[in-house]
């Protein structure tokens, strides 16, 4: 007995091929409540230790950027420019709080193949303001329409998606002929291939953690948990500036040289006493 919570990680709980987590399930935390971050606060590292909380980015903006080819969010990541902001931009002509945040809605709805009614009820909006939306997004990024176009049209004539690496998602429901059961299947297939290259990605940088740390002379560093773009770690705070570069090394350099991203994959990193803290 070790006195601490453990979980159970689940290779095939999730559709698209991330891990899964249960008894109890730690990846269901929300993290911007103020529960969700008091439960963080409790999960403490041990005296003279620290935890370490390293995060994937907008990993699957990133993704869907280079997966559709969409020139103007590339090189908003390449910049280390704000996409939201390029996005908002684009769409509505200036950046203040109101459209960076309708820009940052609208962004990962597409991604899930949201429709105009569902937009509509995010932005509190109406269906047909929500299409204009959709088509001026679509407008100004092309290739996002022709990546859900050509996806949807993959997976009703093979039955499946496939991630960067090859990995296939099945679909058996989106030739069926009950609307919302094959819309529902649509979008999951639409995002199938972006989710689940990020899966993909972070486990691949899982299985080279250990050996990394190891090479490096940081054997006390410790992978925690996965909460599915991000790692956690616990390591003597010692060991804090030496461990950093090489976490996010080996995160940063996950999908190769298997896949070679035409966009960057960020890193973030943050340290603390407890896994809230860290954030």
């Amino acid at each position: 007995m070790t006195g601490r919570v453990h979980t159970s990680y689940s290779l095939t709980g999730a559709q698209t091929g991330r891990l899964s987590s249960t008894d109890p399930n730690l990846q269901n935390i929300p993290i911007r409540t103020e529960t969700g971050r008091q439960i963080r606060d409790a999960f403490v590292a041990e005296p003279g230790h620290v935890i370490l909380a390293a995060d994937y980015s907008q990993i699957e903006l990133r993704l869907a950027a280079h997966m559709a080819d969409v020139p103007a969010l590339k090189e908003a990541f390449a910049a280390g420019e704000d996409v939201h902001a390029r996005t908002a931009m684009e769409l509505f002509g200036e950046v203040n709080r109101d459209t960076r945040g309708r820009a940052k809605t609208i962004n990962f709805a597409i991604l899930y193949g949201i429709s105009r009614w569902g937009l509509a009820g995010r932005l509190e909006i109406s269906a047909d303001e929500a299409q204009a939306m959709i088509s001026r997004y679509f407008e100004r990024f092309p290739g996002i329409s022709a990546y859900i176009n050509e996806t949807t049209e993959h997976a009703r004539s093979k039955g499946f998606t496939e991630t960067l690496f090859g990995r296939k998602t099945w679909f058996p429901q989106i030739t069926n002929s009950i609307q919302h059961i094959r819309q529902g299947a649509e979008r999951a297939a639409i995002n199938a291939p972006i989710q689940g290259t990020s899966a993909d990605i972070i486990k691949r940088a899982m299985v080279r953690m250990g050996p990394a740390l190891a090479e490096a002379g940081l054997p006390n560093v410790k992978m925690l948990l996965q909460v599915h773009d991000e790692l956690v770690f616990e390591l003597p705070e010692g060991d804090v500036e030496a461990a950093k570069p090489v976490i996010e090394r080996v995160m940063a350099h996950a999908a190769e040289p298997i896949v070679h991203l035409s966009v960057p994959l960020g890193i973030e990193i943050g340290t603390g006493p407890s896994w809230g803290a860290a954030h």
